[in-house]
């Protein structure tokens, strides 16, 4: 870890040693049929996410095994993928293991979520549109500003080097907005803010196969009542 920190000035270096927190975030719902999309993931220090996905990687292998976990792959309506052939009651035992992974690292949770019918209504009315292009940005800086909300209140604001699922142009648009929305900061915050956003696979960055999870469950608890059946 030293060697991460060695190249900035004393009260720099003393915060990134503290924590280096990293969030890794993921989307639900991004098409413009579904009813709400959601940006959620979780933020923990660096060193833990290396325990993390050690251990959600021997939860995926354990009893009947699967190589990785997309939510959508678990719905009754989804052929192949990785539980084809499951019983539902299969399918919630692997799920309330990997939960039982997060609830034992206590990350920091991360939400926000926009109406597809209210973002189609602000592009279609709004003079702002051009500038907030699709809901992904407007709910990338949420996520952020949440973040160091979250800061704030604890009187320890942190900068967060956050890793997004890999989006394609829209990932490679959001490096940009990355920079907007730093700047509509004050400037007494910006030194707070993390590395500028990176984007990877989920089937190979398991944290983010954590994050696929609460972004589906949380747009699962806004769409429909708990009650629901899968």
């Amino acid at each position: 870890m030293r060697a991460l920190v060695c190249g900035y000035a004393t009260p720099h270096r003393q915060r990134k040693r503290l924590l280096m927190l990293k969030g890794f975030v993921d989307d639900s719902g991004s098409e413009p049929a579904a009813p709400v999309f959601v940006l959620a993931g979780y933020v923990l220090p660096a060193e833990l996410w290396a325990k993390f996905s050690e251990a959600w990687a021997a939860e995926l292998a354990k009893g009947k095994p699967i190589s990785y976990l997309h939510m959508k792959e678990t719905g009754n309506h989804f052929e192949g993928g990785q539980f084809e052939g499951w019983t539902t009651d299969e399918i919630d035992t692997k799920l309330i293991s990997l939960a039982e992974v997060i609830h034992a690292y206590q990350p920091i949770a991360l939400a926000a979520h926009a109406k597809w019918s209210e973002y189609t209504k602000f592009a279609r009315n709004s003079e702002l549109a051009k500038f907030i292009p699709n809901p992904y940005k407007a709910l990338f800086y949420e996520i952020i500003k949440i973040m160091y909300a979250w800061g704030e209140r604890i009187d320890n604001p942190q900068g967060v080097d956050f890793v997004f699922d890999e989006q394609g142009d829209v990932g490679r648009e959001a490096v940009g907005w990355y920079n907007d929305i730093r700047a509509a900061f004050p400037p007494y915050a910006r030194p707070f803010f993390g590395s500028t956003p990176d984007f990877k696979d989920d089937e190979q960055m398991l944290p983010l196969q954590a994050a696929d999870m609460v972004a589906w469950f949380q747009r699962r608890r806004v769409c429909q009542p708990v009650t629901d059946q899968r």
